[in-house]
């Protein structure tokens, strides 16, 4: 997280201020246990952290075009009566439609809401907001305005709201998905005849309540991980690139710091796969040639295969649709990675591409070591992995699986012991 003040992100907090209030909001919505006392919660503290005197949140309605206001704090009760926001309509609604974070210094005065009047019984001009996403899905909003010191809010504390916004929307899922595995439990007691059914779906809830709070601690990790790792990391990886310009006489300290950077390469590798797993940007609307996205996979894998002398077999498919492009390289780079990892040398990597009932695929196999059967069900879940601890923190398949959902496809495995295994991509067109 960039800071223009590294000791004053939050306007009269210093940096260990913030993080302990931060972690205070993170652990209080992780412990709520229903949907009113998780926005209550939730509001009241975010406010307190900003030290402002208004605050709201939205939250979707199934219809999916409006928004209903659910809490509010420094609102009259009168306009809180029915309060319903239309999808596009007013600051709320195009946060909403734009699923990005706003920061607005005085709404009289930006080019981006012209036209749009405070409401009567604001006292400052500024505010932040910002939508609830999980993984792209719009959940609600959250508004706060009005700082009691009347100072107008900036980028950093509109990225602090951003980060808070997530975990309240990874919540406020996990508390839907335990709702509904009630009264999947409690069906299941009366209903005789679908028990064996609700027993499945119960137990698949089950795994996905699970899998949410993993994703929401994950989250909560992520944010000061980043921020505390990324800035020493980058002024150590570039010291020691500059090392290296000026040893490259000495065999013994050049294989040295090739070691560090080796280590620094991993450590930066495990904080993005933490935020590529905790937030999902904002899709691009940009397409690309699932073949393109492939070669551009390889050229960061080549080193690796060349070392281990992999025999590497292309049958792509030309001329498939292009896709909106919303991590295909990161999936293909994933599965190659295992694949490279999984083979020994003189190994052999398979890659192909074909397009069948509007729908393109695209097959990772390898000749390695396989995976056997009963873990095959594993592999997908956060922090799982069968690696050595220096290849891997077991987040790569969880980003594919992640990913693949956003594009509303699936992912087919099927694996021998000492044979090989082929990953099977699917999206639909």
């Amino acid at each position: 997280m960039k800071t223009r003040d590294s000791k004053h992100i939050v306007e009269g907090l210093s940096q260990a201020e913030v993080f302990e209030k931060v972690s205070d909001i993170c652990t209080a919505v992780n412990t709520v246990s229903n949907a009113k006392e998780l926005l209550e919660v939730s509001l009241k503290k975010t406010m307190e952290l900003f030290g402002a005197k208004r605050g709201s949140i939205f939250i979707l309605k199934e219809n999916g075009k409006d928004l209903i206001l659910k809490i509010a704090c420094g609102m009259a009760a009168s306009e809180q009566k029915n309060m319903v926001k239309r999808i596009g309509e007013g600051v709320v609604g195009r946060v909403a439609e734009l699923k990005k974070p706003v920061c607005v210094d005085d709404i009289s005065q930006d080019s981006r809401f012209r036209g749009y009047k405070a409401r009567k019984g604001y006292k400052t001009t500024s505010f932040i907001c910002a939508p609830l996403l999980v993984k792209d899905k719009l959940t609600g909003v959250i508004n706060i305005t009005d700082k009691e010191s009347g100072c107008p809010f900036n980028t950093e504390e509109l990225q602090l709201l951003d980060f808070i916004s997530s975990q309240i929307a990874l919540n406020y899922r996990r508390i839907q998905l335990y709702e509904k595995f009630k009264i999947v439990v409690k069906k299941s007691r009366t209903l005789k005849n679908e028990l064996g059914k609700s027993s499945q779906e119960a137990k698949h809830l089950k795994k996905q309540i699970v899998l949410q709070e993993k994703l929401a601690t994950i989250g909560k990790l992520a944010g000061g991980i980043a921020h505390e790792f990324n800035n020493p990391l980058d002024g150590v990886m570039r010291y020691t690139n500059l090392c290296l310009e000026h040893v490259k006489d000495d065999e013994v300290i050049r294989g040295y710091l090739l070691e560090i950077k080796h280590g620094l390469d991993r450590m930066a590798n495990i904080v993005r796969s933490l935020l590529a797993c905790s937030r999902s940007s904002p899709p691009a609307m940009e397409k690309i040639d699932p073949n393109h996205a492939i070669d551009m996979a390889l050229q960061t894998s080549q080193s690796e295969i060349y070392q281990k002398n992999i025999i590497l077999k292309k049958d792509l498919t030309s001329k498939l649709p292009k896709i909106i492009d919303l991590g295909l390289e990161r999936v293909v780079s994933n599965l190659i990675r295992n694949s490279i990892d999984a083979v020994d040398d003189g190994g052999t990597i398979h890659l192909i591409t074909f397009f069948k009932d509007d729908a393109i695929s695209i097959e990772v196999r390898d000749n390695g070591c396989g995976i056997l059967e009963a873990n095959i069900e594993k592999i997908f879940e956060p922090f799982y992995t069968t690696k050595d601890i220096d290849k891997g923190c077991g987040l790569g398949l969880t980003i594919v699986n992640e990913i693949v959902k956003s594009y509303n496809g699936g992912i087919n495995v099927e694996s021998k012991l000492k044979k090989g295994t082929s990953f099977i991509v699917t999206i639909p067109v």
